[in-house]
């Protein structure tokens, strides 16, 4: 049986310390969350670094603050996936150096912020070089047309195909936009329906309330698990977590009644070919 992963997404790039007195925008704050996800289950965590402002950056240097702080206290116990998210303000460019900068083991990256129309060509080589560098790439999808343009240029061989993970998308920051349950059948089926065997994990996150259920049947699905306060702060009961840890924790024991195993980093290592 393959293990379900669980992803911690504690902060993000848009809520504050406004939204929730815990979530975690200093560098020792991150780590210390982030280290507390993995003892709750989490075997990966998708992290955002912030300046003194709270505002989202891509700042090579505080994110080597945050890996060298979780390496100390945990060592390889987590996987640390860093995020190129552009907010509407970084330029693939600047995104591509972020990555260069760090050079973590994993990176997410939203398809239509590194490859725009008219980018294809900077978003390609960054692709390849990623994985010639050994860097593991999840892809952030957020509807059917991202997944197939995805699967387009990994067709066309513009993105190259070496166990790449996707993240699947359901809702959006909008308040009146959260996710559902019935917004991931289309990405499974339109995925399902490709003759493509070297296409790593899928993941599901979820914004709002929501989020558990989406989440269970995500994995009831053979898929993988990413959670937390980016988005979502409330657990299954409807109270509002003290943290991105209670969440994980509450995906654990969900994925351990489901008579499924939670898995490790260096399961997940295995699972996303990561060296």
């Amino acid at each position: 049986m393959t293990p379900s992963i669980i992803m911690a997404a504690p902060n993000g790039a848009r809520k504050t310390r406004e939204d929730h007195p815990n979530l975690p925008v200093t560098v020792s704050q991150i780590v210390e969350e982030a280290v507390a996800c993995q003892r709750a289950g989490a075997a990966m965590a998708h992290l955002h670094v912030r300046d003194r402002d709270q505002v989202h950056v891509l700042d090579t240097g505080l994110y080597r603050e945050v890996l060298a702080g979780i390496n100390d206290t945990i060592g390889q116990d987590l996987l640390v996936q860093i995020t190129t998210e552009a907010v509407g303000r970084y330029t693939p460019q600047q995104q591509v150096a972020c990555v260069k900068g760090v050079m973590p083991e994993a990176v997410s990256v939203a398809l239509k912020e590194m490859m725009p129309a008219g980018e294809e060509t900077h978003g390609a080589n960054f692709y390849h070089w990623a994985n010639e560098a050994g860097i593991h790439v999840q892809h952030i999808l957020y509807d059917q047309n991202d997944l197939a343009r995805f699967l387009s240029f990994v067709e066309s061989k513009t993105i190259p195909v070496s166990n790449p993970s996707l993240l699947f998308v359901l809702g959006r920051y909008a308040t009146d936009s959260l996710g559902k349950v019935d917004e991931l059948s289309p990405f499974i089926q339109l995925k399902d329906e490709q003759d493509i065997t070297t296409l790593g994990p899928w993941f599901v996150c979820a914004f709002g309330q929501s989020e558990a259920d989406c989440i269970a049947e995500a994995i009831k699905q053979g898929g993988h698990a990413r959670v937390g306060f980016e988005n979502n702060s409330y657990l299954r009961s409807g109270v509002e977590a003290k943290s991105t840890a209670q969440i994980v924790a509450q995906t654990s024991d969900e994925i351990i009644a489901m008579g499924k195993e939670v898995a490790t980093a260096q399961d997940t290592r295995k699972l996303l070919g990561i060296k």
